[in-house]
């Protein structure tokens, strides 16, 4: 096994939301440990589970506003606009650059906000 870096790690978790957007689970294989540890409470754990959830869904749209990669874990702020949803990813990788745990935050994107800032703009 190798040991990846946090920019390889990174990498992986793009081409990950790459294919969401492209609805190409097979390209998972090459991304997602067969014993995946899954945290979100509405999928299971492995692989399997993970591409038959993207593959009910489809083409997913989602933005991603920021990737923040150190050792082995790479978080993901981002809005998946296919469900109207601000969601914070937090993926650990193998020595192998392979995601092997997940777990997300998720939270309705409201109409309007009381301090008039979105929820993904940097403003400063």
């Amino acid at each position: 096994m190798t040991v990846a870096t946090a920019t390889q790690n990174k990498q992986t978790i793009e081409r990950m939301f790459e294919a969401f957007r492209s609805g190409d689970t097979d390209a998972f294989d090459d991304l997602i440990v067969e014993d995946y540890i899954q945290h979100n409470p509405q999928v299971d754990n492995g692989l399997a589970p993970v591409k038959a959830f993207f593959a009910a869904a489809g083409p997913v749209d989602v933005e991603v506003h920021r990737i923040i990669a150190e050792g082995d874990l790479v978080a993901v702020h981002s809005h998946f606009k296919t469900w109207n949803r601000a969601v914070v990813d937090i993926f650990r990788l193998n020595g192998d650059a392979k995601a092997v745990e997940h777990w997300d935050v998720l939270q309705q994107v409201p109409e309007t906000t009381a301090n008039g800032n979105d929820m993904f703009r940097q403003l400063s």
